[in-house]
């Protein structure tokens, strides 16, 4: 007989060792997320259904389990840099999505060695339908290189900002042309623009064979080139301020992602990007803006954004605000390159930083943390740090630390796990009432 799985569909259930004789659930033994499958074993009760999940037996409340679930957003440390899986709904009628893939292989070994480990096992394809490249540094693309080589991976969409990036010292640097390492930079009237860019795979290539192109960037154009010559990867996109990426009806909820920025110009009919103060800030000032509707509830992710960058959105935007949500990744690791007023206009309940051991950088900045705790609609605001989530194991090994969200469209929770447990939960779990105006 083959083996039943079913999925966690609450925000998180709870599993208990037995059920008495009154009907009743005795001695919790386990918290488990939504989106945990678990195996259903024989034995139900009334209300509760006997399964085995994370190694342990125990019995949970039918209700708590079904086939779809709603949307789990998992901020992976990725250490000092960005990346998170976004999933939403089940592999018939929902959603795989990545937001940056960070410095190195955390992100690609959590999904292959625990996410999405059944599948690997199993040899089946994994779909990641969108993969949203916020800007071309180092910490944050540099690991999706590996995960766009791996074959296990058919991909629907690369999406980036447009901004490529070279080096100067480079032999074939076209510097008759480039007077930047991102390219070609021109003044109209009293300001500054960038005129390189690149929207499609085709022109990618072409801007390499121009010259100059970092060899990282060299690098990732190889495993996109090889996942599109496999079939592997359908589009490769560039997104701006204009874009407009279809929504989905997903568990009865609507599922939107607008891209709030970069917020390109238009000069002599050409696009361009606003020049900010130098190279660094204005390939970090031009990473996407990410707002996630699903149902209710938003979720922003804005990259690296810095002080012009956030001051030339709020312009651009003036008397509207579409950048208050619930839940924010903090922009550059918890940097202190932001504007209070930005932060005033996020206004969320919960914010994430996720950031490195780069002491040279010393991310996050008191003045972050205590501005991210600020600037909230909350009375108990909650920021998480992916760097503060770590701990260590009996052979003094890193565990990586993850901040764990879940949202069914009216409700959010989120988690991280316990350094230790002795009984009862691992999580270090805050509850909807976290997210709810009066608290």
């Amino acid at each position: 007989m083959a083996e039943v799985y079913k999925v966690v569909t609450a925000l998180y259930a709870q599993v208990y060792k037995s059920i008495g004789t009154d009907g009743k659930p005795k001695s919790k033994n386990n918290t488990i997320l939504m989106g945990s499958f678990v195996k259903i074993l024989p034995e139900e009760n009334g209300n509760w259904q006997k399964i085995y999940a994370f190694s342990k037996e125990g019995w949970i409340d039918k209700s708590c389990i079904g086939l779809s679930p709603s949307l789990k957003c998992f901020y992976v440390d990725v250490g000092q840099g960005d990346g998170a899986l976004i999933e939403v709904g089940n592999d018939e009628n929902g959603l795989k999505i990545i937001i940056d893939g960070g410095p190195n292989d955390n992100l690609s070994h959590y999904l292959s060695k625990w996410q999405y480990k059944y599948y690997f096992d199993q040899n089946k394809k994994v779909h990641l339908d969108y993969i949203f490249i916020s800007h071309f540094d180092k910490d944050h693309y540099q690991g999706l290189i590996d995960i766009i080589n791996d074959d296990h991976y058919t991909i629907g969409t690369i999406y980036h900002n447009g901004i490529a990036k070279f080096n100067n010292a480079k032999v074939n640097f076209p510097k008759l042309e480039y007077n930047t390492e991102l390219g070609k930079k021109s003044k109209q009237g009293n300001e500054y623009f960038l005129e390189t860019s690149f929207s499609t795979l085709a022109e990618f290539n072409a801007l390499k064979l121009k010259g100059g192109m970092l060899d990282l960037q060299e690098k990732f154009l190889a495993a996109v080139n090889n996942a599109t010559s496999q079939g592997r990867l359908a589009n490769f996109q560039r997104l701006d301020h204009t874009s407009v990426i279809p929504q989905k009806l997903i568990n009865n909820k609507n599922f939107k992602i607008e891209a709030l920025g970069p917020v390109t110009s238009l000069i002599n009919a050409k696009l361009a990007y606003k020049y900010f103060d130098d190279e660094a800030h204005t390939i970090n000032g031009h990473s996407l803006v990410l707002k996630i509707t699903y149902g209710n509830r938003w979720f922003l992710y804005g990259g690296d954004l810095n002080i012009p960058a956030e001051e030339h959105l709020m312009e651009h935007y003036q008397n509207t605000n579409p950048f208050e949500v619930d839940v924010a990744k903090s922009c550059h690791h918890g940097a202190s390159e932001f504007t209070t007023e930005f932060m005033n206009q996020v206004n969320p309940y919960a914010t994430v930083i996720s950031s490195g051991d780069n002491e040279t950088y010393s991310h996050p900045r008191a003045d972050a943390i205590g501005c991210a705790g600020k600037y909230t609609k909350s009375k108990r605001p909650l920021v998480f740090s992916t760097e503060l989530a770590r701990s260590i194991d009996s052979t003094n090994r890193i565990k990586y630390g993850m901040i764990n969200l879940r949202c069914d469209g009216e409700n959010i929770i989120m988690a991280q796990m316990k350094e230790a447990v002795s009984t009862g939960s691992i999580w270090d779990l805050y509850e909807e009432v976290h997210f709810n105006p009066s608290i």
